[in-house]
């Protein structure tokens, strides 16, 4: 089911040349998937975009013991530094090109070599904590929040787990029960108020309708 909330696109387009998409929800709800496709579909339209992903900008964990870092919960909001992202997003905004961090989740830190992110029409901020903090709040024009079936979101988290970042099966479902899913009614389903559209869906596939809407709301913005 998608809700609507009524982002201001007027006031939007006399504050910046940019469209800024801020897409949040709990882990394997689909927020990723979501943020691919719109990007995909803009650029059939001939609008060019990229994700800006929050995972890149969790704290290194250099200062910290393996079996430290292991322990740490990645799933509250102290674990990402929303200050380099604001600035760095801001300057995406102002047309300069960042070097943005890349995080190696199997090792707890950052990577030597930043990735060169330059800037584009669209700019798609995809993460738990996306319509978390006010200053990324208030650079979007369109906020969204994304939900699923909590045993398909589970499964997919250990999946990703397993598979991305090293963890055994042990190891992720103790995650899920003493970080993922706390973390998840205390901070990340709280900040669903912030969006101005919510996308709660069953199936596997995100609503065709979700995608359309969303990129339609795009080109508009740029005609």
């Amino acid at each position: 089911m998608l809700e609507y909330g009524r982002p201001d696109m007027t006031a939007a387009k006399k504050e910046h040349k940019r469209f800024l998409v801020g897409i949040a929800g709990g882990s394997g709800s689909g927020k990723t998937t979501l943020s691919r496709r719109v990007i995909e579909e803009s650029s059939k339209a001939g609008i060019d975009g990229q994700i800006f992903s929050l995972d890149n900008y969790y704290r290194p964990l250099d200062h910290l013991s393996l079996e430290q870092r292991k322990a740490y919960n990645f799933d509250h909001p102290d674990a990402l530094d929303f200050a380099l992202a604001v600035l760095q997003l801001k300057n995406l905004c102002a047309g300069e090109t960042i070097e943005q961090p890349v995080y190696d989740f199997k090792v707890y830190t950052r990577e030597a070599v930043p990735r060169v992110c330059k800037p584009t029409k669209l700019i798609v901020v995809e993460g738990l904590y996306a319509l978390y903090p006010p200053e990324l709040l208030k650079l979007y024009d369109c906020r969204i929040f994304v939900s699923t079936r909590l045993a398909a979101a589970v499964l997919r988290r250990i999946q990703r787990d397993i598979e991305d970042r090293g963890r055994d099966v042990e190891g992720a479902k103790h995650q899920i029960l003493t970080t993922v899913l706390p973390m998840y009614d205390g901070y990340v389903q709280p900040s669903q108020k912030n969006a101005h559209f919510s996308i709660n869906w069953e199936g596997e596939e995100i609503p065709d309708k979700a995608t359309e809407g969303l990129v339609r709301m795009v080109r508009d913005y740029f005609r």
